[in-house]
């Protein structure tokens, strides 16, 4: 069994209904080679800073940015995990980006406008004619069509971390118009395109350093990128300090971003470690992993908190390619055997809530009476009654209660701390399991050649989850029994009809079809969805809780220190006011 909690993660692929902030653009169908884009607006009808709350952007300083592990890597493209995003998103950038300030809203990066074709086959791609490599040469369309196509075919990567994200792209349709303009057609009509291409991991490397350097250097080099901060010289990655100062040849608003001139990000794995450092001052922004450190810092009379509706939620995977649990029955019992509630009581201090397979209360979220329509998918009345039905499910099937099964759980602390609940979760209905802990590289690994154990938990979004060409299907094929081979197909039926559905009330009734669909099957179990928290000093500002927290914010572009308000206290108690928290 592999079963992990959710390390930091991705919210939902969507979590609101499909962006309708996001323009079309469309062109007409008889407009031909076209001259520039439909759509590209000017930087500062996006780039809104709330200096109601804030006070005006001040330039220059320092934010030192606490992070939760070790800084063991930056393979965004072919391994990820959180520390990786972190440090590539200083250094780099997406062809386009979600707006900070508006959530779900699609604006500019690379890119500086783009036309959709009338039919929604496809996108053309004006990118900015300024942009340089931090290494001094100038980007080219052909660095962006040579990372699509390395995202879809993976070759040269351990694993493409965005070939399932980005399956929507007919390959064979991407070519360079010219060296700024780039046009991409898609397998068939896709309404919300720009969501994948901002994912926080899309970011785009420079062709020639990636033939030329290899593997390694995705793991380990930092120099080459386009984006807001450039690392500083002299560094290696796997030092648990990195230090990034201003990019001198920023393109975005013609050299208006980022208002920062350095920033330090340093990699603490102790979560105590983390409290003292923020409440010392050792450091100025720091994402929650606890609820004990966010009474510490709600207690403060001068760190900032806000709070957020999701983070992400503790999710609990079956490997379906191992007996028992190819057997549905099975995977019923296990999920029907974790009492839900006890776990945002006991894990998350009450700081959860219960929900389905998409964020609960968001566009996207099916229907109370038809989820708990299915067994154990919502709260029973009567747990120790629904247990009891489990275990009778398991010994109906011939369930081995003498076997000891593995769980695979990533080794981070919290993560240990929420896998050991499932793990007496399950003790009490005879189920009994035997922790193999990894570190993260050789987790993403183990995932991605499916040599985990019987229990998973991987990152989020119905297609990242679910879908065959994601980076977690070792979870179902190959290797998966021929019932398990054909319930993906139906699946990737539904994912494809879904990403091809552009009205928005029948692409809900096609994502509620997929959703039950996994939830009959009991595919896999988000346990809990969890509110995210962060905290900070009063001289940081400019900040925006982001609806995806590993989204647009992390690039911290539009953060600035204004040391005028190092000494602002009564900040005591403070959870509401903060742009994006409620």
């Amino acid at each position: 069994m592999e079963a992990t909690t959710t390390a930091p993660s991705e919210a939902m692929e969507a979590t609101t209904a499909p962006p309708t902030a996001m323009p079309a653009a469309v062109a007409k169908p008889d407009d031909g080679a076209m001259a520039g884009p439909v759509y590209a607006p000017s930087f500062a009808s996006y780039w809104k800073p709330p200096t109601d709350f804030y006070g005006q952007p001040v330039r220059g300083g320092t934010l030192r940015h606490l992070y939760e592990d070790p800084l063991e890597h930056a393979n965004v493209w072919g391994a990820s995990g959180g520390q990786a995003t972190r440090m590539r998103l200083y250094t780099d950038n997406h062809i386009v980006q979600e707006n900070p300030y508006n959530a779900g809203e699609i604006v500019p990066d690379l890119a500086k406008g783009w036309t959709q074709k009338d039919d929604a086959t496809g996108v053309t791609f004006f990118f900015h004619d300024n942009i340089k490599w931090h290494q001094g040469e100038a980007f080219v369309c052909e660095d962006a069509r040579f990372w699509i196509e390395t995202m879809l075919s993976g070759e040269g990567l351990t694993a493409s971390r965005q070939k399932g994200n980005l399956g929507f792209i007919d390959i064979d349709a991407v070519k360079c118009l010219d060296d700024l303009t780039l046009e991409v057609g898609f397998q068939g009509p896709f309404g919300v395109w720009g969501l994948a291409f901002a994912k926080n991991n899309a970011v785009v490397f420079q062709k020639d350093w990636f033939l030329a350097n290899g593997e390694d250097a995705r793991f380990q080099d930092l120099s080459q990128g386009t984006g807001p901060f450039l690392w500083e010289e002299g560094q290696r990655v796997g030092v648990d300090t990195q230090r990034f100062e201003r990019n001198p040849n920023s393109f975005k608003g013609d050299g208006a971003l980022p208002y920062l001139d350095n920033v330090v990000l340093t990699g603490i794995l102790d979560e105590s470690s983390q409290q003292a450092a923020l409440l010392a001052h050792q450091g100025d922004w720091h994402w929650v992993r606890n609820w004990g450190q966010y009474d510490a810092y709600v207690a403060h009379p001068q760190i900032v908190t806000v709070n957020g509706s999701t983070r992400g939620h503790l999710q609990f995977i079956q490997n379906v390619r191992k007996p028992p649990f190819d057997n549905v029955r099975v995977r019923q019992a296990v999920v029907m055997s974790i009492d839900r509630n006890a776990a945002i009581a006991v894990l998350q201090d009450g700081h959860g809530t219960f929900g389905q397979v998409m964020p609960p209360g968001a566009g996207w979220d099916l229907d109370r009476a038809r989820a708990c329509a299915i067994p154990g998918w919502c709260a029973p009345e009567d747990m120790k009654a629904q247990r009891a039905e489990a275990k009778k499910i398991l010994e109906e099937e011939g369930f081995d209660f003498d076997k000891t099964y593995i769980f695979t759980v990533e080794s981070d602390q919290q993560v240990v701390n929420r896998a050991t609940f499932i793990q007496e979760q399950m003790r009490l209905v005879g189920i009994k399991t035997d922790f193999d802990q990894l570190e993260s590289i050789a987790y993403d690994t183990q995932q991605f050649d499916g040599s985990w154990g019987d229990l998973n938990d991987p990152f989020m979004g119905m297609n990242e989850y679910h879908g065959s060409k994601s980076f977690s299907d070792n979870m179902w094929v190959p290797g998966a029994p021929p019932h398990i081979q054909e319930l993906q197909q139906q699946v990737d039926d539904l994912l494809f009809k879904l990403s091809t559905t552009l009205d928005q009330a029948e692409r809900k009734l096609r994502s509620d079809e997929l959703q039950i669909l996994i939830m009959n099957n009991y595919w896999n179990l988000p346990v809990y969805w969890e509110q995210e928290a962060v905290a900070f000093w009063p001289e940081v500002r400019g900040y925006v809780h982001a609806a995806q927290p590993a989204g647009a914010h992390v690039k911290m572009e539009h953060v600035w220190i204004d040391p005028s308000h190092k000494d602002d206290k009564n900040n005591s108690g403070q959870m509401t006011g903060v742009p994006g928290g409620f």
